[in-house]
């Protein structure tokens, strides 16, 4: 178990994307993007039992390998920076079990119950992604297109993700100040789990 720290940047339309991806200073100081094409499936109950209780269950296809991830949410600071617990384990099917995360197993049965988990959000998209040394800290920068489904209905995605690997929150703050300031990029805190419920649910 280890924590997931990052920051999520919201683009005004798919323009600001391209332009972030062909950014000058950042070609010629970070390096070239790598692509990573990306899949995932959220399960929770009908009732979303599991959110109730701040956890989400997701499986990711990545590029050909299959992860099957348990989140918690943690905190979320003033800055926009959100904290994370997050479990992951390396599967070789679409199945999941709740027995992949023995701390916290039992607790999530008793979540559960007798009720099933059910996929309630799909996500698909492309990930450019990039690792940065900056200053005293490991940072990945994601640029990410696509979409989010639930049921018949999806909507896009189009956002920048700033993630902590290791090193200070402060470096975050202070890479989006330098390199990404001119996008006038608006921090949110919401994440494409929490989009798609909001689509699942009906409310967009």
């Amino acid at each position: 178990m280890g924590s997931e720290i990052e920051i999520k940047l919201e683009l005004k339309n798919e323009d600001v994307l391209v332009d972030i991806l062909e950014d000058e200073k950042i070609k010629a100081e970070l390096g070239n993007f790598s692509i990573v094409s990306m899949n995932a499936s959220y399960f929770d109950t009908s009732d979303l039992d599991l959110l109730s209780h701040n956890y989400v269950i997701r499986i990711r296809k990545e590029n050909g390998v299959k992860v099957c991830t348990l989140k918690k949410r943690k905190e979320e600071l003033e800055s926009g920076v959100l904290v994370r617990e997050e479990w992951n384990k390396e599967i070789n099917s679409n199945d999941y079990s709740l027995d992949y995360f023995p701390e916290v197993a039992g607790e999530l049965k008793a979540i559960v119950g007798s009720k099933e988990l059910r996929e309630i959000i799909e996500t698909d998209f492309i990930r450019r992604k990039l690792d940065v040394r900056y200053h005293d800290s490991l940072l990945e920068l994601d640029v990410d297109y696509g979409k989010i489904i639930a049921g018949n209905k999806e909507i896009p995605i189009h956002e920048v993700e700033v993630e902590l690997k290791e090193g200070t929150e402060k470096d975050i703050l202070d890479f989006i100040e330098e390199y990404l300031k001119g996008y006038d990029l608006k921090v949110v805190t919401y994440s494409k789990f929490s989009r798609g419920l909001e689509l699942f649910q009906g409310k967009i």
